[in-house]
């Protein structure tokens, strides 16, 4: 793999020689693994919430799940940092934002605060959706990425 190769990895900052292109790569898979973590853990606790509600509320899920959202959000803003791509600077990154948020409220909806089963099932679809979306925008650097659909 050629770091190298424009567009591929950005120049990183260099704070005092500590920096690197290796480092912004490692920054990178850090960030990817916490994502899938993220999803695939947000699945397994909807699906806790619809059939196993009390395992929701162990306190190691909520711990996990905490340590988790800490190193993607450290990571994401380390990369931010390192690329010079900021939101309101760079369109994809700031509908990133924005989803996120949505994401992140949907979610708090359907593993919290809904109040019927449907409207759960309702938010943790809506949340998963929002999660794929947040993920086409970060491979397609674009907002527009699902425009095939007709969005």
């Amino acid at each position: 793999m050629d770091l190298n190769q424009p567009g591929r990895y950005p120049s990183p900052v260099f704070i005092g020689g500590l920096l690197t292109p290796m480092t912004y790569y490692w920054i990178r898979q850090l960030h990817i693994a916490t994502v899938v973590f993220n999803i695939c853990f947000f699945s397994l606790r909807f699906y806790w919430m619809l059939y196993h509600p009390a395992l929701v509320q162990k306190r190691w899920v909520r711990r996990l799940s905490q340590f988790n959202d800490t190193m993607l959000l450290t990571a994401g803003i380390a990369m931010a940092v390192m690329s010079h791509q900021y939101p309101f600077d760079a369109p994809w990154l700031t509908t990133k934002l924005l989803v996120l948020v949505l994401y992140i409220l949907l979610g708090t909806m359907a593993l919290r605060l809904g109040k019927t089963r449907r409207q759960r099932i309702f938010y943790g679809v809506l949340a998963l959706l929002s999660a794929g979306y947040i993920v086409s925008v970060a491979l397609s650097r674009t907002p527009a990425s699902w425009s095939f659909l007709g969005l």
